[in-house]
């Protein structure tokens, strides 16, 4: 019952983790989906991304699992 205040983009990413619940993304399709393919910033973008979309979520932070080696997955189970 609390409302988070998410970035434009923290929402696009959380929208598209969402979306393709319990999936594994990796860190190129996430960047690619989210930030379009013409981005040519630093992958620590994303992580910059998660850690601040994590701290939003509080309780929830950790449904955002991490990948090692992979990327992210949102996990619902």
């Amino acid at each position: 019952g609390e409302r988070a205040y998410l970035s434009p983009k923290e929402y696009d990413l959380l929208f598209y983790m969402c979306k393709n619940k319990n999936i594994a993304l990796t860190r190129e399709r996430l960047i690619t989906e989210v930030w379009g393919y013409d981005f040519y910033g630093d992958d620590r973008t994303l992580d910059t991304h998660v850690k601040l979309l994590r701290k939003s979520l509080k309780d929830y932070s950790d449904m955002i699992v991490t990948l090692r080696g992979v990327g992210y997955r949102f996990d619902t189970e």
